[in-house]
Parts: C-alpha cells; sequence; structure tokens
C-alpha cells in the first residue's frame, strides 16, 4: 500500500527570542541512507521545552521542539533493515553510539533539542533510533517511554540502584509528568514510598497511585526539622534550592546509625537554582548526591515493557498540535496532572 507524503506540514518551531513555538508549515524532511520518515503519531510536552524557551537553556539554534515521539514509518531511505511499514515505534532521541563533534553533549544535539523533533507531522530518524512497541499500547501512551518513562526508571532503577524486593524508604519529589511514573516503577519494586508536592491534586494522585504519604512543603518542612521524618533515597524531579535542602534534611536521620548505608539523592529534574550543598555535610551526613540524565536503548526497552505489563500507568491527557502554546504555558504554570501530549492527527 502506497502512502501519500504531502510536500509540507505543520510543525511548532523553536526559534530564539520568542517565549512560545512558532507553528509554521515547513517542508516535509527526507530520509538519507539508514534513515526513516515517520509520521508522528503523539509527541509528549516536556518542562525541557520550557527551559529552551525562557532561555534558561542558551540555545541559538533553530529548530522543531519536541523529544517524547511516537510514530508509523512511511518511507525509508537506502540501507535501512528490520523496520516494519505501519507498524508504532517509539524513538530514542540520542542515536545509539554516536560522539558529538559540535561541542555540545549528544543529548543537547538530539531530536527536539537541536535537531527537528516531534511537534510535527513528520520527522526523519535514523533507524538505530527506533524501538518497536508492544502490542496494544496507545501511540500517546508509548511515546512516553521514549522520555519521561526512560528517565524515571534511569533514575529509579539504575542511579538509585533500587531493585524488586527492597525495603527501603523513598520519598519522590515532585508527582509530576515524571515523578507519578516513578512513583509506580518505586512501589513495584516493594519500596515504602513517599511523596512531596505543593499541589494538593498532585498528592491525592500520589496516593492513588500507592504511595504510604503524600507532604505538603509545610508538612515536610516540620517533620524533617523535629526529626520525625526520613528517607534512605529522595529522587527530585524539582531540583530547586528548596526542593534540594528538604531532600537534605529527609535523609539526615540515616546518619545517626554508622552502619547505614549511604543515603541517595539523585537529581532528575532540570533548573537554573545554584543547589546548596558543601563537601562536609554530605561528608557528614553520608549522602551521595546523584545526577542523572535520559537512559540508554535498553532502558527504553525495559520502559515499554513496564507500560505493556500495566506497573505504570500514566495519567495522560492529549493536545492537538495547534495546542502546544498551551501546553508550554501549562507546564510553565505547573498545571499540567499528569503528562500532557501532543497529538497531530487531533484537530481543534
Amino acid at each position: 500500500m502506497t502512502v501519500e507524503i504531502p510536500a509540507t506540514m505543520r510543525a511548532a518551531v523553536y526559534r530564539p527570542g520568542n517565549l512560545n513555538p512558532v507553528t509554521e508549515h515547513v517542508p516535509v524532511p527526507q530520509p538519507g541512507r539508514g534513515q526513516v520518515l515517520l509520521k508522528i503519531a503523539a509527541c509528549g510536552a516536556c518542562h525541557s521545552d520550557v527551559l529552551l524557551l525562557t532561555e534558561a537553556l542558551i540555545d541559538e539554534r533553530t529548530y522543531i521542539l519536541g523529544h517524547e515521539i511516537s510514530g508509523y514509518p512511511v518511507k525509508f531511505g537506502d540501507g535501512v533493515v528490520g523496520i516494519e511499514a505501519g507498524r508504532l515505534y517509539v524513538v530514542h532521541v540520542i542515536v545509539p553510539c554516536t560522539k558529538s563533534t559540535n561541542g555540545v553533549p549528544p543529548l543537547e544535539d538530539s531530536d527536539g533539542i537541536g535537531r527537528d523533533g516531534g511537534y510535527a507531522e513528520y520527522v526523519v530518524v535514523d533507524q538505530r533510533q527506533l524501538i518497536p512497541v508492544p502490542e496494544g499500547l496507545a501511540p500517546e501512551v508509548a511515546a512516553l517511554a521514549g522520555d519521561s518513562l526512560i528517565t524515571a526508571f534511569n533514575a529509579v532503577h539504575n542511579v538509585a540502584g533500587l531493585r524488586p524486593g527492597t525495603k527501603k524508604r523513598v520519598l519522590i519529589y515532585g508527582v509530576g509528568g515524571l515523578g507519578h511514573q516513578a512513583l509506580q516503577i518505586v512501589k513495584s519494586y516493594g519500596a515504602t514510598v513517599f511523596a512531596v508536592d505543593y499541589k494538593r491534586a498532585a498528592r491525592e494522585l500520589a496516593v492513588e497511585l500507592g504511595a504510604e504519604r503524600a507532604l505538603s512543603l509545610s508538612e515536610i518542612t516540620s517533620e524533617t526539622t523535629a526529626g520525625t521524618f526520613t528517607v534512605d533515597v529522595v529522587i527530585d524531579f524539582v531540583a530547586n534550592e528548596q526542593s534540594f535542602s528538604l531532600a537534605k534534611a529527609a535523609t539526615k536521620g540515616n546518619a545517626l546509625n554508622f552502619s547505614a548505608p549511604a543515603s541517595k539523592i539523585v537529581i532528575v529534574g532540570a533548573s537554573v537554582d545554584n543547589l546548596p550543598l558543601n563537601s562536609a555535610e554530605i561528608i557528614e551526613f553520608n549522602t551521595q548526591v546523584l545526577p542523572t540524565s535520559y537512559g540508554s536503548v535498553d532502558d527504553l526497552r525495559n520502559a515499554l515493557q513496564l507500560l505493556a505489563d500495566g506497573v505504570v500507568k500514566p495519567v495522560v491527557h492529549t493536545a492537538p498540535l495547534e495546542k502546544v502554546d498551551e501546553a508550554m504555558n501549562a507546564l510553565r504554570a505547573s498545571a499540567v496532572l499528569g503528562r500532557r501530549v501532543i497529538v497531530p492527527s487531533l484537530r481543534e
């Protein structure tokens, strides 16, 4: 069956100096050798896009935003093997085994960050980036494996080092697009899970998803000050001065037992805040501070399996491509419960 591909497409373009993406009609890209043209089924809206648009991350390039992509192959460049037309795939946004040649880390020269991404109707990717989606997963759910869930899985499984059967006490700081998925992974591993968020709706969602307790900022401040609340691991999806200070306070109690393993604070959220830290206190309180970023192709496969097995059931809200501006503004206002996903086939 021949798929008709138009000459142009709608796209939400990052142009430096604009508060929101600029919606334009641009040429549909053509795949080169080893590349595949995907018809985009869904693309998650991410707070990283807000950082770019507000120039917290300074980038003078122009490109199509969107880096949490699922889609269907519709055209193949020479040399493509093993990719099936019409099957749903998720995109790993970094081409495996590549090394940056322009002086920036690969994550800053990836689909939707430096190169054209998924807030469009089509995107060209390397065949090595495509991971097949298990049968039965909706495109808007599967897309989350490509960024928010792979990142959450990497933070929980690889960086925090949690495994099924763990008895650790874990605090999820920030029950947003990533945090609410991480909470479900940690819960499935057997940990005692706590959450903190300033939004009541997010705290209620955390409890629905299995958190032992969901604390407000005033509650965690009071209890850590009194020394009545301690966890082994904090996974911080906010990563500002306040969240980091409270994460340190929530892990200090472990240092009272000399034989206890080191506490861990895993930094997932991206902000431009300077985090209050000195070597004396992390040595004194035996605390490991561990940054994390994205994940491997194998992590992406694991993320998809978590979705297929129903271990993670993300809260997803879809919107058409023309509503990208609204999605960005909702992220700025912390008004998204779960994950907002752009679906180009939807119309206003």
